[in-house]
């Protein structure tokens, strides 16, 4: 399992976004809000899915995702 968000380490683009989630709960409201991620069928995602793995299957930049998750951006 990679390293989850508690002090200084940041997630990683292979970071699940189960392990992400459960790290901080919160930010299901940034993928929403932020990347219209994870409400329907549609933007949904597996939570076995890496971030880099979500971020190309939306066309989003995984640097732009990943700054959100860190809270960098």
């Amino acid at each position: 399992m990679d390293e989850q968000k508690t002090g200084n380490s940041q997630f990683t683009a292979q970071t699940t976004m189960l392990e992400a989630l459960t790290a901080d709960p919160s930010l299901g409201m940034v993928l929403m809000r932020d990347f219209h991620l994870g409400g329907c069928s549609n933007c949904g995602f597996e939570p076995n899915e890496s971030i880099a793995n979500v971020a190309a299957e939306n066309g989003i930049p995984a640097e732009r995702l990943l700054a959100a998750l860190n809270r960098q951006g």
